[in-house]
């Protein structure tokens, strides 16, 4: 059976915290997401992007700088956040696995806004594929200060290991183009792993 994958990215409205829950009133808002979905490898991706209008939050100076997004640009050109929710929701509901370079992050971004929504997060839901863990033994990138074993590669650095030229990085469909070109080159090569679901302590 073929599996079927969404590749995720977002773009957000500040630094994100790990060690709280996701919808902590602290937690960065999805400003953009790009999901871009495939059927097979070998058939044509399909691409669909969303801009989410602030609903009382605003964009951090911090994050403008990495992603160029502004407040004004989100309020203007968005959508509501339950848009990007339906279509996410849907992609899980027809059976696509989610993948993205550090899904770790992705998933608790959109688990965050699901959550503030008053909906289900679907984590039991949502098998993944961290393709930025999946690229550390293959890049072997040292670990800092001396450290064992590799360090998570970079987006950047794991599209210099597959000879991939970045286009529009820091925008959510750029990395997500860029997520797809590392899934494939690792399917490719039977080194993409199992979807599953990270069953640990959640927040």
């Amino acid at each position: 059976m073929t599996t079927k994958y969404m590749v995720l990215d977002t773009e957000t409205s500040g630094l994100f915290n790990f060690k709280l829950p996701a919808d902590d009133p602290t937690q960065p808002r999805l400003a953009t997401a790009a999901i871009i979905l495939l059927d097979d490898l070998e058939v044509e991706p399909r691409e669909f992007g969303f801009m989410v209008k602030p609903d009382g939050w605003e964009m951090s100076e911090g994050a403008t700088a990495v992603n160029g997004l502004t407040t004004e640009m989100l309020l203007e050109g968005g959508r509501p956040v339950a848009e990007v929710l339906d279509f996410y929701e849907t992609c899980i509901n027809d059976g696509y696995h989610m993948a993205a370079f550090n899904a770790q992050f992705d998933g608790k971004m959109m688990r965050g806004e699901f959550r503030r929504a008053g909906r289900p997060d679907h984590f039991e839901r949502t098998p993944n594929v961290c393709l930025m863990r999946a690229m550390t033994d293959v890049c072997q990138l040292p670990a800092a200060n001396g450290r064992r074993g590799f360090k998570f590669p970079k987006l950047v650095e794991a599209c210099k290991h597959i000879e991939r030229e970045q286009d529009q990085a820091h925008s959510a469909m750029g990395d997500a183009r860029d997520a797809l070109a590392v899934l494939l080159w690792l399917a490719r090569r039977d080194l993409l792993p199992e979807a599953t679901i990270h069953y640990k302590p959640e927040a």
